[in-house]
Protein backbone atom coordinates (compact mmCIF):
# COMPACT_ATOMS: atom_id res chain seq x y z
CA UNK A 1 0.00 0.00 0.00
CA UNK A 2 1.00 3.08 -0.80
CA UNK A 3 0.25 4.71 2.95
CA UNK A 4 1.30 8.18 1.61
CA UNK A 5 -1.54 8.34 -1.11
CA UNK A 6 -3.81 6.46 1.46
CA UNK A 7 -3.19 9.52 3.65
CA UNK A 8 -4.20 11.51 1.15
CA UNK A 9 -7.53 9.64 0.24
CA UNK A 10 -8.47 9.16 3.70
CA UNK A 11 -8.15 12.92 4.78
CA UNK A 12 -10.16 13.88 1.28
CA UNK A 13 -12.88 11.95 1.94
CA UNK A 14 -13.44 12.55 5.76
CA UNK A 15 -13.19 16.10 4.93
CA UNK A 16 -15.59 15.99 2.31
CA UNK A 17 -17.85 12.98 3.67
CA UNK A 18 -17.92 11.23 0.40
CA UNK A 19 -15.77 8.86 -1.64
CA UNK A 20 -16.51 10.55 -4.86
CA UNK A 21 -15.90 13.96 -3.71
CA UNK A 22 -12.80 13.02 -2.58
CA UNK A 23 -11.72 11.34 -5.78
CA UNK A 24 -12.83 14.48 -8.11
CA UNK A 25 -10.38 16.41 -5.84
CA UNK A 26 -7.32 14.07 -5.96
CA UNK A 27 -7.95 13.12 -9.52
CA UNK A 28 -8.47 9.66 -9.03
CA UNK A 29 -11.29 6.79 -9.17
CA UNK A 30 -13.55 6.54 -6.51
CA UNK A 31 -13.48 3.06 -6.22
CA UNK A 32 -9.47 4.04 -6.02
CA UNK A 33 -10.52 6.13 -2.62
CA UNK A 34 -12.49 3.18 -1.58
CA UNK A 35 -9.92 0.81 -1.54
CA UNK A 36 -7.36 3.03 0.00
CA UNK A 37 -9.20 3.35 2.62
CA UNK A 38 -10.16 0.02 3.09
CA UNK A 39 -6.64 -1.38 3.51
CA UNK A 40 -6.06 1.44 6.02
CA UNK A 41 -8.84 -0.11 7.95
CA UNK A 42 -7.27 -3.68 7.34
CA UNK A 43 -4.26 -2.24 8.26
CA UNK A 44 -5.02 -0.33 11.73
CA UNK A 45 -7.24 -2.82 12.74
CA UNK A 46 -10.06 -0.58 12.92
CA UNK A 47 -13.42 0.81 10.95
CA UNK A 48 -12.44 4.66 9.97
CA UNK A 49 -15.76 5.64 8.72
CA UNK A 50 -19.57 4.25 9.33
CA UNK A 51 -21.28 4.20 6.19
CA UNK A 52 -24.35 4.71 4.76
CA UNK A 53 -25.80 5.37 1.12
CA UNK A 54 -25.63 9.39 0.95
CA UNK A 55 -22.70 9.82 3.12
CA UNK A 56 -19.69 9.25 5.37
CA UNK A 57 -18.77 9.44 9.35
CA UNK A 58 -16.20 8.80 11.19
CA UNK A 59 -16.06 6.52 13.99
CA UNK A 60 -14.24 7.39 17.03
CA UNK A 61 -10.85 5.55 15.77
CA UNK A 62 -11.45 7.69 12.41
CA UNK A 63 -11.51 10.78 14.29
CA UNK A 64 -8.11 10.07 15.95
CA UNK A 65 -6.56 9.21 12.97
CA UNK A 66 -7.69 12.03 11.04
CA UNK A 67 -5.94 14.17 13.45
CA UNK A 68 -2.69 12.54 13.46
CA UNK A 69 -2.79 11.70 9.62
CA UNK A 70 -3.22 15.75 8.82
CA UNK A 71 -0.81 16.10 11.17
CA UNK A 72 1.74 13.95 9.25
CA UNK A 73 0.39 15.29 6.03
CA UNK A 74 1.28 18.72 7.16
CA UNK A 75 4.64 17.72 8.31
CA UNK A 76 5.61 16.39 5.41
CA UNK A 77 4.58 19.60 3.20
CA UNK A 78 6.91 21.51 5.51
CA UNK A 79 9.70 19.43 4.91
CA UNK A 80 9.56 19.82 1.06
CA UNK A 81 9.33 23.65 1.26
CA UNK A 82 12.20 23.69 3.48
CA UNK A 83 13.97 21.47 1.22
CA UNK A 84 12.88 23.06 -1.78
CA UNK A 85 13.51 26.83 -0.73
CA UNK A 86 17.10 26.02 -0.26
CA UNK A 87 17.59 25.45 -4.41
CA UNK A 88 15.10 28.96 -4.57
CA UNK A 89 16.52 31.98 -5.61
CA UNK A 90 15.45 33.80 -2.87
CA UNK A 91 13.00 36.95 -3.70
CA UNK A 92 10.69 39.62 -2.98
CA UNK A 93 10.71 42.71 -0.42
CA UNK A 94 12.65 42.29 2.71
CA UNK A 95 11.39 44.18 5.42
CA UNK A 96 14.17 45.30 8.25
CA UNK A 97 13.58 47.42 11.38
CA UNK A 98 17.43 48.27 12.51
CA UNK A 99 18.83 50.42 15.33
CA UNK A 100 20.05 53.74 13.58
CA UNK A 101 23.79 53.95 14.56
CA UNK A 102 24.56 50.27 14.53
CA UNK A 103 22.60 50.31 10.70
CA UNK A 104 24.90 53.10 9.19
CA UNK A 105 28.16 51.77 10.56
CA UNK A 106 27.78 47.92 9.89
CA UNK A 107 24.14 47.44 7.44
CA UNK A 108 24.78 50.17 4.96
CA UNK A 109 27.92 49.71 3.98
CA UNK A 110 26.97 45.96 3.35
CA UNK A 111 24.00 46.61 1.12
CA UNK A 112 25.35 46.96 -2.10
CA UNK A 113 27.37 43.63 -1.80
CA UNK A 114 23.94 42.06 -0.74
CA UNK A 115 22.28 43.50 -3.71
CA UNK A 116 24.36 41.99 -6.10
CA UNK A 117 24.44 38.90 -4.69
CA UNK A 118 20.72 38.60 -4.56
CA UNK A 119 19.17 41.05 -7.31
CA UNK A 120 15.69 39.82 -6.58
CA UNK A 121 15.39 41.03 -2.92
CA UNK A 122 14.38 44.57 -2.50
CA UNK A 123 14.99 45.74 0.35
CA UNK A 124 13.48 47.89 2.69
CA UNK A 125 15.24 49.47 5.89
CA UNK A 126 13.57 51.03 9.65
CA UNK A 127 15.47 52.81 11.33
CA UNK A 128 14.11 52.86 14.84
CA UNK A 129 15.34 52.45 18.24
CA UNK A 130 12.02 52.08 19.58
CA UNK A 131 10.92 47.73 19.73
CA UNK A 132 8.17 47.79 17.24
CA UNK A 133 5.85 44.68 17.39
CA UNK A 134 7.00 42.98 14.10
CA UNK A 135 3.92 40.88 13.32
CA UNK A 136 1.78 44.18 13.33
CA UNK A 137 4.37 46.23 11.73
CA UNK A 138 5.08 43.48 8.76
CA UNK A 139 8.59 43.46 9.69
CA UNK A 140 10.73 40.43 8.44
CA UNK A 141 13.64 40.69 10.33
CA UNK A 142 15.12 43.04 12.78
CA UNK A 143 18.35 43.97 14.46
CA UNK A 144 17.87 44.56 18.78
CA UNK A 145 20.73 45.34 20.93
CA UNK A 146 20.03 44.77 24.47
CA UNK A 147 18.77 41.96 26.82
CA UNK A 148 15.26 40.77 24.92
CA UNK A 149 12.46 40.21 27.20
CA UNK A 150 10.63 37.30 26.88
CA UNK A 151 8.29 36.88 23.95
CA UNK A 152 7.63 34.02 21.03
CA UNK A 153 10.21 35.82 18.55
CA UNK A 154 12.74 33.53 17.19
CA UNK A 155 16.07 35.24 18.14
CA UNK A 156 19.86 34.27 16.99
CA UNK A 157 22.47 36.35 19.01
CA UNK A 158 25.48 38.03 16.60
CA UNK A 159 27.44 39.10 19.26
CA UNK A 160 27.95 39.53 23.05
CA UNK A 161 28.62 43.69 24.01
CA UNK A 162 31.23 45.69 25.67
CA UNK A 163 31.76 48.63 26.55
CA UNK A 164 34.11 51.42 26.55
CA UNK A 165 35.28 54.67 28.14
CA UNK A 166 36.34 56.47 25.15
CA UNK A 167 38.16 60.08 25.12
CA UNK A 168 39.68 62.25 22.35
CA UNK A 169 43.23 62.96 22.23
CA UNK A 170 42.77 66.43 22.78
CA UNK A 171 40.20 65.77 25.48
CA UNK A 172 42.99 63.18 27.24
CA UNK A 173 45.64 65.80 26.84
CA UNK A 174 43.61 68.15 28.59
CA UNK A 175 42.49 65.83 31.58
CA UNK A 176 44.71 63.02 33.12
CA UNK A 177 43.77 59.45 32.50
CA UNK A 178 42.51 58.25 35.55
CA UNK A 179 42.89 55.37 37.25
CA UNK A 180 39.61 53.96 38.91
CA UNK A 181 36.11 55.09 37.86
CA UNK A 182 35.80 57.53 40.27
CA UNK A 183 38.62 59.85 39.15
CA UNK A 184 35.95 60.48 36.46
CA UNK A 185 33.60 62.33 38.93
CA UNK A 186 34.88 66.01 38.15
CA UNK A 187 34.93 65.33 34.03
CA UNK A 188 32.36 66.79 31.77
CA UNK A 189 30.86 63.60 30.14
CA UNK A 190 28.88 63.24 27.10
CA UNK A 191 25.86 60.98 28.12
CA UNK A 192 22.36 59.65 26.53
CA UNK A 193 19.08 61.29 27.54
CA UNK A 194 18.28 57.70 29.53
CA UNK A 195 20.51 57.65 32.47
CA UNK A 196 20.49 54.44 34.63
CA UNK A 197 22.91 52.90 37.33
CA UNK A 198 26.47 51.68 36.05
CA UNK A 199 29.05 50.34 37.87
CA UNK A 200 32.69 49.02 36.46
CA UNK A 201 33.94 46.03 38.30
CA UNK A 202 37.99 45.09 37.94
CA UNK A 203 38.01 42.07 39.87
CA UNK A 204 36.83 42.26 43.40
CA UNK A 205 36.23 45.86 42.70
CA UNK A 206 32.99 47.55 42.02
CA UNK A 207 32.53 51.38 42.00
CA UNK A 208 29.69 53.26 40.46
CA UNK A 209 29.91 56.04 37.23
CA UNK A 210 30.42 59.75 38.51
CA UNK A 211 30.50 62.69 36.20
CA UNK A 212 30.12 66.25 36.38
CA UNK A 213 28.84 68.65 33.72
CA UNK A 214 27.60 66.94 30.71
CA UNK A 215 25.98 66.99 27.38
CA UNK A 216 22.71 64.86 27.34
CA UNK A 217 22.16 63.43 23.63
CA UNK A 218 19.12 60.38 22.26
CA UNK A 219 21.63 59.23 19.46
CA UNK A 220 24.80 57.39 19.85
CA UNK A 221 26.23 58.61 16.72
CA UNK A 222 26.00 62.21 17.85
CA UNK A 223 27.35 60.66 21.44
CA UNK A 224 29.83 59.62 19.18
CA UNK A 225 30.77 62.87 17.12
CA UNK A 226 30.73 64.93 20.36
CA UNK A 227 33.25 62.51 22.22
CA UNK A 228 35.53 62.91 19.21
CA UNK A 229 35.02 66.89 19.00
CA UNK A 230 35.94 66.94 22.71
CA UNK A 231 32.89 68.09 24.72
CA UNK A 232 33.96 64.96 26.74
CA UNK A 233 34.51 61.44 27.67
CA UNK A 234 31.60 59.11 26.00
CA UNK A 235 30.66 55.33 27.39
CA UNK A 236 30.13 53.61 24.08
CA UNK A 237 29.54 50.81 22.72
CA UNK A 238 32.35 49.07 21.29
CA UNK A 239 30.84 48.34 17.89
CA UNK A 240 30.27 51.68 17.76
CA UNK A 241 33.77 52.97 18.73
CA UNK A 242 36.25 50.44 17.38
CA UNK A 243 37.42 52.27 14.25
CA UNK A 244 37.47 55.77 15.79
CA UNK A 245 39.55 54.08 18.22
CA UNK A 246 41.72 51.88 15.43
CA UNK A 247 42.23 55.51 13.75
CA UNK A 248 43.27 57.33 16.64
CA UNK A 249 40.66 59.29 17.04
CA UNK A 250 39.17 58.34 20.41
CA UNK A 251 41.95 56.92 23.49
CA UNK A 252 40.54 54.08 25.76
CA UNK A 253 40.51 55.15 29.38
CA UNK A 254 40.06 52.29 32.00
CA UNK A 255 40.96 49.40 30.07
CA UNK A 256 40.90 47.02 32.76
CA UNK A 257 37.74 48.19 34.13
CA UNK A 258 34.68 46.14 32.74
CA UNK A 259 30.56 47.48 33.06
CA UNK A 260 28.90 45.25 35.17
CA UNK A 261 26.62 42.98 33.27
CA UNK A 262 27.10 44.41 29.87
CA UNK A 263 27.77 41.54 27.96
CA UNK A 264 24.59 40.25 28.13
CA UNK A 265 22.60 43.61 28.51
CA UNK A 266 24.24 45.06 25.32
CA UNK A 267 24.50 42.34 23.11
CA UNK A 268 23.38 42.62 19.34
CA UNK A 269 20.72 39.91 17.82
CA UNK A 270 18.92 39.23 15.12
CA UNK A 271 15.18 39.00 16.05
CA UNK A 272 12.11 37.27 13.55
CA UNK A 273 8.69 36.08 13.77
CA UNK A 274 8.24 32.99 14.30
CA UNK A 275 7.47 30.86 11.52
CA UNK A 276 7.86 26.78 11.00
CA UNK A 277 10.03 27.40 7.91
CA UNK A 278 12.29 30.94 8.14
CA UNK A 279 11.88 32.18 4.52
CA UNK A 280 15.09 31.77 2.16
CA UNK A 281 14.95 35.99 1.97
CA UNK A 282 15.24 35.89 6.18
CA UNK A 283 17.95 33.40 6.13
CA UNK A 284 20.20 34.39 3.35
CA UNK A 285 20.57 38.15 4.96
CA UNK A 286 21.52 36.80 8.32
CA UNK A 287 23.62 34.50 7.01
CA UNK A 288 25.05 37.31 4.94
CA UNK A 289 25.65 39.46 7.79
CA UNK A 290 27.31 36.67 9.58
CA UNK A 291 30.01 35.64 6.91
CA UNK A 292 30.53 39.74 6.59
CA UNK A 293 31.00 40.81 9.72
CA UNK A 294 32.42 36.87 11.03
CA UNK A 295 31.88 35.09 13.92
CA UNK A 296 33.91 37.34 15.88
CA UNK A 297 33.29 40.87 14.63
CA UNK A 298 36.07 43.15 13.31
CA UNK A 299 35.07 45.24 16.62
CA UNK A 300 36.05 42.51 18.71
Amino acid sequence: MDYFAALTAFVEAAEGNNFSRAAERLGIKASTVSRYVKDLEQDLGIALFNRSTRTLHLTEGGQTFLMHARRVLDELEHAKAATSALNQQPRGLLKLNLPPAFARHHILPALNDFRVRYPQISVELVLDNAQVNLIHAGVDLAIRIGALADSTLKARKLSDGQYFVVASAAFAMQYPPPSTPTDLAGLPAVVGTTSSAITFVNGDLALPLMHATCIRINDLDAQLIAARQGLGFALLPDWLVARSIDAGELVVWLPQWRVRDVERAFAVWFVYPPKRIVSSKVRCFIDFIVERLGQAPDWK
